[in-house]
């Protein structure tokens, strides 16, 4: 398949396989937010023509369904996952170019107002209007190493806005350093990129790693970059809009409360602020939402910790089926279907799972005649196969998600709901008859 070039072809492959929903019709804005919700019941993405008092449309859902992916990839939807393990230990450099349609229109401090672009309330209790479908790109003090994130955004004015690091960020940490040189840290926040860029940010590599290079081989091909006008910093050539701008050594304020993936909200706290000088963006571009939590989030997050996961237990000699880190609305949760080769398998294999992503709280294992997209088949398995006494392991004082005020992910939960082994015969599952089945029987 021709490499996809940006957010746009993306979305014309899905509609020509029938995954996009086109909206016509006028819409407010404040209707966005509950039409989103709706609208992810289909699992298409969609495009949001008409937004009253905007000049530009909203798209949202690139990540709706895993067939999305297969699509791309051109791959069976239970083999995307190896595929993406493979991509995601190549690089590919980018191309730099010099025009760009990014750079269609250039915008100066003082001739834009990013809060004249359609962003959305995400939650009810949010303070206010987010930006959470730009991937925030900056560079290392020191190496000069790129880094690609994901940091919620409130508007706070025309050419500001709030921003959350988190501390086990590269960005964080790319910020602590420009601190130290007295000096702010520039970013691009790059809106409507190309999807296999956003998959790359998701992938959290070692910190030497330029995810643009791990974008590149998700493609298969280099991504085109392009300089920023007014800071040192390469942006996707085919984004649809960058903001340039720099995070201000010590500035805090206010920011929050805002509804997150885990379906809670964060509380108002103090968190840094960024100070934008320059917009580029194409003649009429499209605006990317993210839902904290909605499918499209999970997938685009847990997609690559899918990835992760089996990599290591595959490289230990397990023998994978199948894996589902979004069993549960959120990529805390990982079930797993695995041929059992051994007595007490099963239990280093959680070791390895939880070993191999921190975030993950709870791991269930299951034999490979279970669904493990199916919840209804996993409380199934767990019903009849789990012994309890033997097939619970209990990790206290580990390190979990990292916003945990009350210590409710330091300790990781595996469960093996897998049969006795070697008593397969015991365990085969009740199956409704074929024809032939039935045929000869009294």
């Amino acid at each position: 398949m021709k490499m996809i070039k940006d957010v746009r072809e993306y979305l014309d492959h899905l509609n020509k396989q029938g995954y996009l929903d086109v909206v016509e019709d006028r819409v407010k804005l404040s209707h966005i937010p509950q039409l989103l919700a709706e609208q992810e019941k289909t699992g298409n993405a969609v495009i949001f023509k008409n937004i009253e008092g905007y000049d530009y449309p909203i798209f949202n859902n690139l990540f709706g369904k895993r067939a999305f992916l297969a699509s791309v990839f051109e791959c069976p939807i239970e083999n995307v996952v190896d595929i993406f393990g493979e991509r995601m230990e190549q690089r590919i450099k980018p191309v730099m170019v010099d025009n760009a349609p990014v750079h269609e229109v250039v915008l100066n401090k003082g001739d834009f107002d990013i809060r004249k672009f359609p962003f959305i309330v995400h939650s009810a209790h949010d303070v206010g209007r987010y930006i959470t479908g730009g991937m925030v790109i900056a560079k290392d003090p020191e190496t000069g190493v790129r880094n690609c994130s994901f940091n919620r955004m409130q508007l706070k004015g025309p050419d500001k806005t709030g921003l959350r690091m988190s501390p086990t960020q590269d960005l964080e940490s790319y910020y602590r350093k420009a601190v130290a040189m007295k000096k702010p840290l520039e970013i691009a926040v790059v809106i409507g990129s190309h999807p296999m860029c956003l998959l790359a940010a998701a992938c959290g590599p070692a910190r030497d790693v330029d995810e643009l290079e791990i974008a590149g081989a998700l493609c298969g091909e280099p991504i085109p970059l392009v300089k920023c006008k007014t800071i040192d910093m390469e942006v996707p050539a085919y984004a649809e809009v960058v903001i340039e701008g720099k995070i201000m050594p010590g500035e805090m304020e206010d920011e929050g409360p805002f509804g997150d993936f885990q379906e809670y909200y964060i509380e108002t706290m103090k968190n840094h602020i960024v100070h934008f000088q320059c917009l580029t963006m194409r003649k009429n571009p499209m605006i990317q939402v993210i839902r904290a939590g909605s499918t499209d989030d999970i997938t685009l997050l847990g997609s690559p910790r899918e990835a992760q996961i089996k990599k290591c237990l595959t490289a230990n000699n397990v023998d994978v089926r199948a894996i589902n880190i979004m069993v549960c609305k959120n990529y805390l949760t990982c079930a797993i279907a695995i041929h059992k080769q051994y007595e007490f398998e099963v239990k280093n294999a959680l070791m390895m799972a939880f070993g191999s992503f921190k975030f993950l709280k709870n791991c269930i294992i299951v034999d490979e005649d279970v669904n493990v997209f199916d919840p209804a088949d996993l409380f199934w398995a767990m019903a009849t196969r789990m012994r309890p006494a033997e097939g619970l392991l209990v990790v206290p004082n580990a390190m979990g998600f990292g916003r945990d005020k009350y210590g409710i992910h330091t300790t990781k939960l595996g469960i093996d709901a897998t049969a006795p082994f070697n008593e397969w015969q015991e365990f085969t599952r009740v199956t409704v008859p074929a024809p032939e089945d039935c045929e000869g029987k009294e």
